[in-house]
C-alpha cells in the first residue's frame, strides 16, 4: 500500500508507504508511560485516508477508556501532521492489563 501526499506549491509529492505509515503510527501510539509495551499496529491506508487497529497492554490502574480516548487522539493529529494522511479510524483493543508497581512501595527484596 502507497499513498501520497501533495507537495508545497506543486513541486512534488510524497510518498508515504504502508510500512513506513505502520511504523509513525506505533510510534506515536507507543509514547504513553501507561502503556506496559509497545503497542501492537496493522493499518489500511487508502489515498489520504486511513485506518488504524491498535492492541494496548495497559499498566494498571490507569483508567483504561481515558487510556484508549488519549491514544485515538494524540494518534489522529500526530499521524495527520506528520503525513499528511487523515485517520479516520481508529479501533482500539485493550490486550492486556499489566500490574505497575505500587506508589510508594519499594517491590525489591529486602528493601534493597
Amino acid at each position: 500500500m502507497t499513498t501520497e501526499r501533495a507537495g508545497v506549491a506543486g513541486h512534488g509529492a510524497t510518498t508515504v508507504t504502508g510500512r513506513a505509515f505502520t511504523k509513525i503510527a506505533t510510534e506515536v501510539a507507543a509514547d504513553d508511560d501507561r502503556l506496559a509495551e509497545r503497542p501492537q499496529v496493522t493499518a489500511s491506508v487508502s489515498g489520504a485516508v486511513a485506518a488504524v487497529r491498535l492492541g494496548l497492554a495497559v499498566r494498571y490502574p490507569a483508567s483504561v477508556p481515558q487510556v484508549a480516548a488519549d491514544v485515538r487522539e494524540r494518534l489522529r493529529s500526530r499521524v495527520h501532521a506528520l503525513t499528511g494522511i487523515t485517520v479516520e479510524n481508529v479501533d482500539i483493543d485493550i490486550v492486556r492489563l499489566v500490574p505497575g508497581p505500587r506508589s510508594g512501595h519499594d517491590d525489591s527484596p529486602h528493601g534493597v
